[in-house]
């Protein structure tokens, strides 16, 4: 029996979760193995006994201490003492502990407070003791949301404090190669009708016609942690799209799904799906001395794909007259929608959301600190009294440094196979993805006219309650 079909294209073959691996020849991220040639590979493909050795070596030693195993619903961290701690730290030549590595169990960034009296920043969020879940993705017991991590917060300090191009970004895309595309659009249009059974033939041809398709990241070094985390949550996204992975959530089913009910026949445009740093508000009190988030710190945005498009940013930028589908529309207002319980199942789009928060607090750092500067220009060192700076504003130095506070890097990649997909429908036609990314412009998200004035006096009075403990080496409080 003939039936006509729809194949779907999809640029990522990857299970993404958030799991790490530390190793000379590989490093892995989200779930994903990457080979010295750089080309991702599912974990699956690996031993079960093997992963599991790889991540307990990684994170030997990465269980919180007594003190930090109480779970709080507002955590505070003083960034001039955990910088001071830090710097200590490297200077004796000793590692990094635990609770400094996931700064004491923050698990999101709920306010930065800004304490010029002290020379000093707080990031203030929920918090709670960690463990390691089957995956490696390092959690909450009780909030099953993964940790902040400290080279994090560097890399997003180091990206606001340098100096880049006015309209950069953090950012990833997948993106096809020329040939690719060529190579695809040749194959499809040699297929005809066939039945079922020529099915797993068409769908390797698709994937070889396509070839591996290349990862860019913007902003930040490809090999950080901070890149591999959006690159996987690019790819788990992109599956959730395509239905190559199950949704977590009966209230976002797949494009395919939707894209099913609303064709109407003909061929049918390639889309594209990112992730977007996005707050509902961000309130401040009057004197901007602290800063409320409001929102997930997410959205997932759609597109058709165009020629050469290049990074998620482009993608952004696409004429008005390029419209998404309905279907396609329609699943990223799903998943923006119910983002914060995919996140809570999935734990690296929690991450992601993560990510935004450190990005944007760095931002608003920088600000508080003065003019953009690179870590060349910062003159005090993280040991001075406060009364020594110029302006007694906490700005970063130590962790500005790359040389003396290096963070962990990790194998890069940089391709990643193509993969499809099909449904059976009335009529006969294509739709095919290949493309998508993550953008995180934090500069965008702290522009004055998106802050808005806290109302009420709770704002003023949580700056108020979070004054620093006494002990210089208290880096950390409930």
């Amino acid at each position: 029996m003939r039936r006509t079909l729809v194949l779907v294209g999809l640029t990522a073959a990857l299970m993404a979760g958030s799991a790490q691996i530390s190793q000379a020849q590989f490093g892995a991220v989200g779930g994903v193995y990457i080979d010295p040639n750089g080309m991702l590979r599912e974990t699956s493909t690996l031993a079960a006994g093997d992963l599991r050795a790889k991540l307990e070596s990684a994170l030997a030693g990465s269980k919180p201490s007594q003190q930090v195993s109480t779970a709080s619903p507002l955590r505070k961290i003083s960034l001039r003492r955990l910088e001071q701690a830090v710097a200590a730290l490297r200077e004796a030549g000793e590692s990094i502990p635990a609770d400094i590595r996931f700064l004491a169990g923050l698990n999101s960034i709920k306010y930065v407070l800004i304490d010029p009296e002290a020379g000093d920043v707080v990031l203030a969020g929920p918090a709670d003791a960690w463990q390691q879940l089957p995956s490696g993705d390092m959690v909450g017991r009780r909030s099953n949301r993964p940790v902040l991590q400290l080279d994090d917060l560097i890399t997003a300090l180091r990206y606001a404090f340098a100096n880049h191009a006015v309209d950069g970004f953090m950012g990833c895309s997948i993106e096809p190669t020329e040939q690719g595309v060529k190579s695809h659009a040749a194959f499809v249009k040699r297929l005809t009708d066939m039945n079922g059974s020529q099915i797993p033939e068409v769908i390797q041809g698709m994937e070889q016609a396509m070839g591996p398709q290349d990862i860019h990241v913007y902003g930040v070094a490809p090999g950080s942690r901070f890149a591999l985390q959006m690159v996987a949550a690019d790819y788990r996204l992109k599956r959730l799209a395509l239905a190559h992975d199950p949704s977590p959530s009966k209230k976002v089913p797949s494009y395919l799904d939707l894209a099913e009910k609303s064709v109407t026949g003909g061929p049918q445009r390639q889309h594209r799906w990112w992730f977007v740093g996005h707050y509902d508000a961000i309130r401040h009190t009057a004197d901007r001395l602290a800063f409320e988030f409001d929102g997930s710190g997410l959205r997932v945005d759609t597109a058709p794909s165009q020629p050469g498009q290049g990074a998620a940013r482009n993608a952004a930028k696409l004429p008005a007259a390029a419209k998404p589908s309905k279907a396609a529309k329609q699943f990223a207002d799903l998943a923006t929608k119910n983002l914060p319980e995919l996140a809570e199942k999935i734990p690296v789009f929690a991450e992601l959301e993560n990510l935004v928060g450190l990005a944007v607090a760095a931002e608003l750092i920088r600000r508080q600190a003065g003019a953009r500067q690179d870590a060349a220009a910062v003159a005090a060192a993280p040991g001075d009294a406060p009364a020594n700076r110029p302006d007694s504003r906490w700005r970063p130095s130590h962790f500005l440094d790359e040389k003396n506070c290096p963070v962990e890097s990790f194998e890069s990649p940089a391709h990643t196979p193509s993969l499809a997909n099909f449904r059976f429908v009335k009529d006969k036609f294509w739709m095919f993805s290949v493309s998508g990314g993550v953008e995180i412009d934090a500069e965008s998200l702290v522009a004055d006219e998106r802050l808005k004035l806290a109302e009420g006096a709770k704002l003023s009075e949580t700056r108020a309650r979070n004054a620093l403990p006494a002990d210089e080496m208290q880096w950390w409080w409930d």
